[in-house]
C-alpha cells in the first residue's frame, strides 16, 4: 500500500478558493461553502503501527548429577524450574522454626533457581555497585544434599589456611567437584543433621568424595549427628556469618617481584575473583588448587592495589606490600547475604 499523503488539495480546487479567501468577515458562511471537501482521514491515520520489542530467550544451562565442570547441574541463574513432588525436604532452623529452603535433590544437586547475584540486596549499602559474575559450582539460597562423615582436621589442608588455635571450631572438607579448584575455600556452611545445625568453615579438600558429600571436622560431626556414628545424611547451604572482621591478606612464601602468589583471608562470602591492578590495568590471576591466586612472572616490587570480588558482585580495593609469609590485616569486608 502507497504512504498515506494526507488530504491534499488538488490545484484545480485551490484556483476555485482563492476568491473566496479575499472576501471580507461577513462573507465568511461563503468562503466555508466555497471550500470543497478533500478525501482521506485526519491526519496521520496512515502512521505504521507501533513496534512491539520482543525480548531474547535466556539460555538455560544444562548439567546432570556428578558433572565436573564448572557449570553446576541444575538451572542456572535465570532459569525457572518447578520442584519435583517428593523431592523436598523440610529443615529446621538453629532456633527450632521451620526454615523456608529449596528443595534438593540427592548428590547436592539443586532444583530451584538461585538468586540473581547481579541483583542488589536488601544488605548491600545503596551506593554498592555490583557486577556479574559466573556463578560457580555453591550457590547462595540454594541447599544441597549428601552424607556427612567426620576426620582429625586441623584447620589446615588444601586451603592452606593457618591450623586452628582452637581445635573444637567447627571446619570442614569439601568434596571435589564443589571445592571447585579452590573457589570454596573460607566458605561458611551451614550443615543440618538428625541432630541439629551447626556452621563451619571450608578449610581443606575431600579428594575422594562425590558431589554434596561434606566431610567434618570431629566436633562439627558431633553437633549434627545426633549420636550416629560414622555418617549420617544432611542438608547444607551458604551463608554469611555476621561477624568474623575485616579481609585479610596473606603473601606466600616465596614470592618476588618475578613470582607472586597471593591469598585472601577472612572473607564473609567466597570469592570468585582477584585482581591486581598493573600500569592502569586489572590484571586477573589464576587461582590454584592449593588456594593462592597466582601471577607466574610477578608483577614488580609492590606494593599491589589488589581488587578481589565476591560471588555476589560486590568488589573490595586493597593496597598490599610485598611481604612474603606475613599476615596482612586491613580494613573493609563484603556486606552479610
Amino acid at each position: 500500500m502507497p504512504p498515506f499523503r494526507g488530504a491534499a488539495t488538488p490545484r484545480s480546487r485551490r484556483r476555485r478558493i482563492l476568491p473566496c479567501v479575499v472576501i471580507t468577515a461577513a462573507a465568511a458562511a461563503v468562503i466555508t461553502g466555497c471550500l470543497p471537501s478533500a478525501g482521506g482521514g485526519p491526519a496521520g491515520s496512515g502512521a505504521p503501527p507501533t513496534r512491539t520489542a520482543t525480548t531474547a530467550p535466556t539460555a538455560t544451562p544444562t548439567g546432570g548429577p556428578g558433572s565436573q565442570g564448572t557449570q553446576p547441574p541444575g538451572p542456572g541463574p535465570d532459569a525457572t524450574t518447578t520442584p519435583t513432588s517428593g523431592t523436598s525436604s523440610p529443615a529446621t532452623s538453629p532456633a527450632g522454626n521451620p526454615a523456608t529452603r529449596p528443595p534438593v535433590t540427592p548428590g547436592g544437586v539443586p532444583v530451584t533457581t538461585p538468586a540473581d547475584p547481579r541483583t542488589t540486596s536488601p544488605a548491600t549499602p545503596p551506593s554498592a555497585m555490583l557486577v556479574p559474575v559466573a556463578p560457580g559450582r555453591i550457590r547462595p539460597g540454594v541447599v544441597y544434599r549428601g552424607p556427612a562423615t567426620h576426620y582429625g582436621a586441623t584447620g589446615g589442608g588444601n586451603c592452606m589456611f593457618d591450623p586452628l588455635s582452637d581445635p573444637a571450631m567447627p571446619v570442614v572438607a569439601m568434596n571435589e567437584t564443589d571445592y571447585e579448584t579452590a573457589r570454596a575455600c573460607g566458605a561458611y556452611i551451614e550443615v543440618t543433621g538428625p541432630g541439629g545445625s551447626t556452621v563451619v568453615r571450608v578449610t581443606d579438600r575431600c579428594p575422594e568424595c562425590p558431589p554434596g558429600h561434606v566431610d567434618l571436622s570431629e566436633p562439627a560431626f558431633a553437633r549434627i549427628a545426633g549420636g550416629v556414628p560414622g555418617r549420617v545424611d544432611v542438608t547444607w547451604r551458604l551463608v554469611s556469618p555476621a561477624s568474623i572482621g575485616a579481609v585479610q591478606y596473606r603473601v606466600k612464601e616465596g614470592s618476588s617481584a618475578y613470582w607472586l602468589a597471593l591469598q585472601v583471608r577472612q572473607h564473609r562470602n567466597p570469592i570468585a575473583l582477584l585482581e591486581v591492578q598493573a600500569n592502569g590495568v586489572w590484571k586477573p590471576l589464576q587461582r590454584e588448587m592449593w588456594n593462592y591466586f597466582v601471577a607466574p612472572q610477578g608483577l614488580g616490587a609492590g606494593p599491589f592495589t589488589v581488587r578481589i570480588t565476591d560471588i555476589h558482585g560486590e568488589r573490595l580495593v586493597h593496597t598490599v606490600a610485598l611481604s612474603p609469609g606475613v599476615t596482612q590485616q586491613l580494613s573493609g569486608q563484603f556486606a552479610q547475604r
